[in-house]
């Protein structure tokens, strides 16, 4: 084990340490301070185990630790994940870690050159991550340290959930040891740890109190002479619970830390008593001696991390182990009365572009405001739960009506659907939601089924537009095993390589001589024969082979095309789709350079095409990756313009050079006003801004006429040419060069061909 700490969160490393300077106590005022709390060689409060499993759990972490520090040694007083009891100062980093005034947080410990050569760093498999939480006293003195550990890197460290959280457990954890600091004055009397002592008669009065009381506002006289429950601090608890007590007295038995309440100047106090019964020399029973202390802040300790570990910390709902609990006990009173219920599965549409554009307070602010509404719509009986990020859950037994689910619903959605009031730094917010329902029993009979078929049914709502709900049905089943089956296939198909590329000539729209092609991907399925890229392309996207595939597609096209653009006379510039997972790879642009000096392919002669939909979530370096890849000449392409989200925002926010009008707008021209106004307003604003223009799925002449008055540079389409294989382009860039007669024959060559292929397809 080693309970070390890394790069420190906030602050410079000073002195080997971190943050700002630390303010340590001498040596023997700290060893005064350790000798009042008997850390050593005593057992740990039970709550600090519970206080670091909790922290392993909320952080998802291997190990956790509190631990306190006696120089040359740091020893464990509660830990999960490990049975280490004491390691040296030297070689932990939570020797370090505990004097810091600031938490402090590794992601890699391997790569910090303070600790990489610690013996539980170097070992294989060992400690990679580390996060430390300063324990101090309430004088101010560090004793130790609460730390999360674990056995993999964590390039994003900690969330802000999993910071705050271990800053709490951390307060519990001093609170904790401070009452351990209390209760070791009194813990070597009759081996109790108690804060006063009490006598009772043979018929169980108070005799005696010890003046200590008093600092509990417990006053003598009003005890003298009464029982325990007749006494003040008999009044929180029920007559049957002292009857049991009372039972318990007059057998004469011993007993120790019964724990009850009681009501004080308003507010509620717990006592813990011990006590055992007092015989004469003769054996006359003369009643009992004991023990009692206040441990009112240890049970609110303990409520506390009772309701850490059932509750999410940001917005107060339950959370997922919580939820899962009331689903189960739903299928239990389901099997014993019948009694149906329903879960609603949702979460917030484009949530993290509000991160990224008003910052993660704001997010914050309105995952608490979507928390309130969520109760305040929620039946009384209903349970709501944070599931984590954006996504809530409610289960709501009493929706038994024809048309309750859907009112139920749409009531939420409006709900939500309301923008948050701004701050004087923010302005209002406004976030929709998608949801997926399923309902108890008739989509599962387990938590985990009836949850996967509330998410198919989110899924669907998504995949329709958001904003909407979508009830399970067993039609989303089969279509989510379809994409399963589709996964499984595809690493097949990375592995057996049964990719192939075709290209679709670009032709200039003043002559329609061949100036480019876009390289768009077949699949060659053993069973299915060739698939066009609408059968496969989403589940690729979606999967880890995406970024390799990509590489692989620009590779061979470029090989390919190098040809082309050194031969062809009106120029060559060859179109590549990127996968989204290329654009999260922080390889890309070292790859695509490496790319372009493999083949030799000119990037001057290369435009690379994303979509909309890759853009609505971006990473804060996306636009400068973008600026990268077109100091290698490259050109960037935004596709299907005008089918996503904040188009206008992204052709000022990326360096953009060309769009493509998607087909979706080509397809009515002609046939709708509407469609002619909105594509010629498209093109317009396109040139406006100094971009270039292609249209894409052309299919008749008078399409290609319409486009080319409106400003259009370039277009592709059946009315020019189906995808082709390799072979095939050349012909056409010569016949754009030939005769007319030639010219109608490559054409015809051409449709004969992309006949066959769709036959194949088909």
């Amino acid at each position: 084990m080693q309970m070390e700490s890394g790069q420190v969160e906030r602050g410079n490393a000073m002195d080997g340490r971190s943050g700002t300077a630390t303010r340590r106590p001498g040596d023997a005022r700290l060893r005064a301070e350790l000798a009042s709390l008997e850390l050593v060689g005593h057992s740990p409060d039970p709550a600090l185990d519970e206080i670091v499993r909790l922290a392993a759990r909320i952080t998802r972490c291997r190990k956790a630790f509190v631990t306190f520090v006696h120089e040359p040694d740091v020893f464990v007083l509660a830990g999960t994940g490990s049975d280490a009891k004491q390691v040296p100062a030297a070689t932990s980093v939570c020797g370090v870690a505990y004097g810091a005034d600031q938490p402090l947080i590794v992601p890699d410990l391997t790569a910090d050159p303070r600790f990489k050569h610690f013996p539980y760093v170097e070992m294989e498999g060992g400690n990679r991550f580390y996060a430390g939480f300063p324990v101090r006293l309430e004088n101010g003195f560090p004793i130790g340290t609460l730390c999360v550990i674990d056995d993999k890197i964590r390039p994003q460290g900690l969330s802000e959930d999993e910071f705050a959280s271990l800053a709490h457990l951390a307060g519990l954890a001093v609170r904790l040891l401070e009452s351990r600091r209390r209760d070791a004055r009194f813990s070597n009397y009759l081996e109790i740890a108690s804060d006063w002592i009490w006598e009772q008669d043979a018929q169980f009065r108070f005799t005696y109190l010890s003046p200590s009381a008093d600092k509990y506002l417990l006053e003598v006289e009003k005890f003298i002479g009464k029982t325990r429950w007749d006494a003040p601090s008999g009044n929180g608890e029920s007559p049957e619970f002292w009857a049991d007590h009372k039972r318990l007295l007059e057998a004469h038995m011993p007993f120790r830390d019964l724990r009850f309440r009681c009501h004080r100047e308003g507010r509620e106090h717990f006592h813990s008593i011990s006590g055992r019964p007092v015989f004469g020399a003769d054996g006359t029973f003369l009643g009992y001696r004991g023990t009692a202390r206040d441990i009112t802040d240890m049970e609110m300790v303990n409520r506390e991390l009772e309701h850490l570990a059932r509750h999410d910390p940001l917005t107060g709902l339950a959370n997922r182990a919580t939820f899962e609990t009331r689903v189960t006990d739903a299928f239990r009173r389901w099997q014993e009365t019948g009694e149906e219920a329903t879960l609603f599965l949702l979460d917030l549409d484009h949530f993290k572009l509000v991160n990224d554009t008003f910052g993660h307070s704001s997010g914050d602010r309105l995952l608490m405001e979507t928390a309130e509404r969520l109760r305040a719509h929620a039946g009384p009986q209903a349970t709501v739960a944070r599931l984590g990020g954006d996504e809530f859950a409610i289960l709501e037994p009493s929706l038994a009506r024809d048309g309750a689910i859907a009112e139920y619903a749409a009531g939420l959605a409006q709900a939500i659907s309301v923008p948050v009031a701004g701050t004087q730094e923010h302005e209002d917010v406004e976030c929709g939601c998608s949801m997926g329902i399923a309902v108890l029993p008739d989509h599962g009979g387990s938590f985990s089924q009836l949850m996967g078929n509330a998410d198919l049914a989110l899924y669907e709502a998504k995949t329709k537009g958001r904003g909407r709900f979508m009830v399970f049905d067993t039609a989303m089943r089969r279509e989510a095993d379809g994409r399963n089956t589709l996964a499984r296939e595809l690493v097949d198909a990375v592995e057996q390589q049964q990719f192939q590329l075709l290209y679709q000539p670009v032709v200039r729209i003043s002559d329609e001589a061949v100036i480019g092609g876009e390289a768009l991907m077949r699949w060659n399925h053993p069973v299915r024969g060739v698939l066009p890229p609408g059968a496969f392309i989403a589940a690729l996207d979606g999967s880890r082979q995406a970024a390799d595939v990509g590489y692989w597609v620009l590779e061979e096209a470029c090989r390919t095309a190098r040809p082309w653009a050194l031969t062809a006379p009106h120029g060559f510039r060859l179109s590549v789709n990127l996968f989204s997972g290329q654009l999260r790879d922080p390889r890309l642009v070292n790859r695509v350079r490496s790319i372009l000096e493999r083949t030799g392919f000119d990037g001057r002669n290369l435009d690379l095409e994303i979509t909309e939909n890759i853009l609505l979530a971006p990473g804060g370096d996306l636009a400068d990756t973008l600026q990268k890849l077109k100091l290698l000449g490259i050109s960037i392409v935004l596709d299907d313009f005008g089918t996503g989200y904040g188009s206008l925002n992204h052709l000022l926010q990326f360096p953009i050079d060309r769009i493509k009008v998607d087909r979706q707008f080509v397809r009515g021209l002609g046939e709708k006003v509407d469609y002619n106004t909105v594509t010629h307003a498209v093109v317009k604003l396109a040139v406006d801004l100094g971009l270039k223009v292609t249209a894409e799925g052309i299919e008749t002449e008078e399409q290609k006429n319409f486009l080319a008055l409106i400003g259009c540079n370039d277009l592709q389409g059946f009315h020019f040419s189906r995808p082709v294989a390799a072979a095939r382009i050349a012909e056409l860039i010569g016949a754009a060069e030939a005769p007319a007669s030639a010219l109608q024959a490559a054409a015809v060559a051409t449709a004969a061909s992309s006949s066959q292929l769709k036959a194949s397809v088909a």
